[in-house]
């Protein structure tokens, strides 16, 4: 064999035993573990909705007016001055004098208890008290003040027979003629005021919706 065979014979042996080695001694690279590129993202639901409230207004939560309860003889006058010095909280329009509910009461003195039973053994009526310092104040039937034995009753404990003045008031939108309401406690707190002035014996409220009968 001549010697240029030798040498390529040689090297074929020695590249033969370079890969068998390289094969043997290689490191394995594990390549199973995987990588989580993307970014985490907050699935939870996000209500961006604002809230309505879709209920239907209650008509007893919105007052329109007011009827008022003076004693007798309190003038129009007396009345926008009295009013004047409470917080109204709206504008409003006065119609004064209206007598349209109870008009008539007598005012007996808490000593006369016994005068009171006199006249309601008299006369069949559902009166309805309020008790006002050391008096009471007793609502009469308009029926009542026909009977002659009424008045002569009330004549002989000296009893006089008073009216109410009623006043409407209606509050406004603005300065305009235009009717509104104020909400009910609110409402509720003014009555409150009201009530404590010597003046005023009962508040009623008339609401926004029909009927517009006042009550409390």
């Amino acid at each position: 064999m001549s010697k240029i065979k030798k040498e390529i014979v040689s090297f074929i042996v020695l590249l033969s035993l370079l890969v068998l080695w390289a094969l043997f001694t290689q490191f394995p690279v594990n390549t199973s573990t995987p990588v989580n590129m993307s970014t985490p993202v907050n699935t939870t639901q996000v209500n961006t909705s604002t809230p309505v409230n879709t209920s239907t207004p209650d008509p007893e939560s919105q007052v329109a007016g007011m009827a008022i309860q003076f004693k007798n003889g309190t003038s129009e006058s007396e009345i926008k001055a009295i009013l004047q010095n409470y917080n109204m909280t709206r504008n409003y329009r006065i119609t004064y004098d209206t007598n349209s509910m109870d008009k008539y009461y007598i005012m007996v003195d808490k000593d006369k208890i016994t005068a009171v039973k006199e006249i309601e053994n008299m006369v069949t009526w559902n009166a309805s008290t309020i008790i006002r310092g050391n008096y009471y104040i007793i609502k009469v039937p308009e029926k009542a003040i026909y009977y002659k034995s009424f008045l002569e009753t009330l004549d002989k404990h000296d009893i006089q027979l008073k009216k109410f003045v009623w006043c409407d008031i209606r509050f406004l939108y603005s300065d305009g003629p235009l009717t509104y309401w104020i909400p009910k406690e609110e409402a509720i707190r003014i009555k409150s005021e009201l009530e404590q002035n010597e003046n005023i014996f009962t508040v009623q409220f008339y609401y926004l919706y029909p009927p517009c009968n006042p009550t409390t």
